[in-house]
Formats: structure tokens, sequence, C-alpha cells
């Protein structure tokens, strides 16, 4: 016994520096893997608004598709919800533009660019979000989709800061075709069994659309006190003082201007950008001739109509 318990304690104290050594290796690995961190920290001052749901209409009809009135205006709506984060106070001004051009701020016309520097908050979401609207007075000659480009209502928040953020929706521009004529046309007196030898009764029509017209035109029989003169005895020539055997008689159509006598008029659409009262015309020249066995007043309806030239 005495000869094996030296033994055992060597043993013992070997496998003891072992473990320590084992031990002092893991415990470096450790360090090197461990890991810090710091707290990132910044303070935004000012957040650009932003406006999103951009939805343009027609207020006559609460479409999409804007039907333009003849020789007259439409009105055009464009909500959208406009957002600035540090609150909607801090928001300067909306504003908004109308136009068939995207991308860029437009001149003033009624051809193609209705700017709006004065939209409406009209109604309070919660605190950093409100409700707006631009609204817009388009002109009979605002430039159809067809001819020239889609149109873009367009709705933009500005803050405090000067920065500012928009959004647009798309809207299609209908042809519309639409005339103006004179109230009367007054032959004068003429003795019967004879007619006029030149044309040389005017009258004007008035482009009231957005495309170039042509018109064709027909009517009545002059009803008189005594007799009648068939519409045929009414010609018309666009040039004055047109020869009344060279000119075109009317077709008598009661039911309106589908048909009847076209004139090659070519009116173009109206490219004025600040008068709206600027229709673009042109003159009809009239002659008219009398049958015998009629006398007295006389009356008829004319009829004209605007076709695609």
């Amino acid at each position: 016994m005495s000869k094996i318990t030296p033994l055992l304690v060597v043993l013992i104290a070997a496998l003891t520096i072992a473990l320590f050594l084992r031990g002092g290796e893991v415990l470096t690995a450790l360090a090197i893997s461990t890991t810090n961190s710091t707290v990132a920290t910044a303070n935004i001052t000012n957040t650009p608004p932003t406006c999103t749901g951009v939805t343009c209409y027609d207020v006559d009809d609460d479409t999409a598709n804007i039907k333009l009135s003849g020789g007259g205006t439409r009105q055009v709506k464009c909500n959208a919800t406009c957002n600035d984060l540090n609150g909607w106070g801090n928001v300067k001004n909306y504003t908004g533009q109308f136009s068939s051009t995207t991308g860029s701020v437009c001149s003033a016309s009624l051809v193609n660019c209705y700017p709006n520097t004065s939209c409406q908050n009209y109604s309070a979401i919660n605190t950093t979000a409100q409700k707006v609207q631009c609204t817009y007075t388009v002109w009979y000659n605002a430039g159809n989709t067809s001819k020239y480009n889609d149109w873009f209502g367009n709705v933009t928040a500005g803050d405090i800061a000067g920065q500012q953020n928009g959004g647009n929706d798309t809207i299609d521009m209908a042809e519309l075709l639409a005339i103006g004529v004179n109230n009367t046309l007054a032959f004068g007196s003429l003795a019967p069994d004879a007619n006029e030898s030149t044309c040389t009764h005017g009258t004007n029509a008035y482009n009231y659309g957005n495309v170039e017209i042509d018109v064709a035109v027909n009517g009545t029989a002059l009803t008189c006190t005594s007799g009648s003169t068939a519409a045929a005895y009414i010609r018309g020539n666009l040039t004055s003082a047109g020869a009344y055997s060279l000119s075109y008689p009317l077709t008598a159509t009661l039911g309106g201007p589908d048909t009847g006598s076209r004139f090659n008029t070519g009116i173009a659409a109206s490219t004025t950008t600040t008068a709206p009262t600027a229709h673009t015309a042109k003159t009809i020249y009239w002659g008219l001739g009398v049958p015998s066995g009629v006398s007295g007043n006389c009356e008829g309806i004319m009829w004209f109509a605007a076709q695609l030239s």
C-alpha cells in the first residue's frame, strides 16, 4: 500500500493541471466573442407633408370623365387626404392644378391649365391628417383627351418649412360637339314668284365645343299669312354674295338637324387662354326664293348641328 499511494497523488495532480489549462482556454475564447452596444439618437425637426388618394370628378354627374358644357363651364373637384406628422397645424397651404401636363407647374390657360392656390381643408381626420378639396371651373374649350393628353388633377400640401408634396389623379376629357347661332335670320321684303340673285343674309355659326366642326343645317317650310314657302327655297353659301342658283337648298327635316345641308366650315375649337367669350365662328350666307301665291308675313325654323369636321 505504501508504494501505490505516491503514484495516485502524482496522477491526480497532473489531471488537475490539465483541467485548469483547459478551463483557461475556454475563458479566453469567451472573452474574444463578447459584444457591446450603444444608443443612437436623432432629433427629426420637420417631416414633409404628403397628399394621397387623390380623386377627381365631374360635379354634375359624379364621374371621372369630364363632360363639358357647350359654350359654358363645368365644375370639377379633386379630393385628397393630406398628412403632416408634425401636426396639420404645421401645414401652410394647400394648392392644386388641373391640367393636361404633369410633373411641372403650368401657366393658367382655359385650354390646358387651371391652377388653384387656395384649396380647402374641409374636414379634420385626426391631429395630423386633413381632408382637402380643390375646385376648378373648366371652360368648354378645354383640350379633349383624344387630340391632346389625359388631364391630371393634383392636390399638394406645403408646410411652414417650405417643403411640399402632392398626388395626382388621371382624368379623361371628353370631346364636345356644340354650336351657337344668331337668334333670327331676317330676309326682309321679297316679291312672290321670284328669288334673290345672291345669298347676302349672314348667320354666324359659333363653335361652342372643343373639337373642329362642320355645320349641317335644315329647316321647316316658311308658313306665311297666305300660303307657304318650302324649305328648299332657302339656300346657303359660305361665300358672301354667292349665287343663289349655285347655293345649297335646305332639307326639310322636322326631327332636328341630324342630317341636312352640310357646310364644310371647318370651325376650329377656340384656343383662347383667358377670354371665355372669344368663340371661333364662320358666317353662312343665305338667300330666299318665293313661289307664287304667297303673301304676308312668313316664319319657319332652321336647325344647325355641329358635326366632326
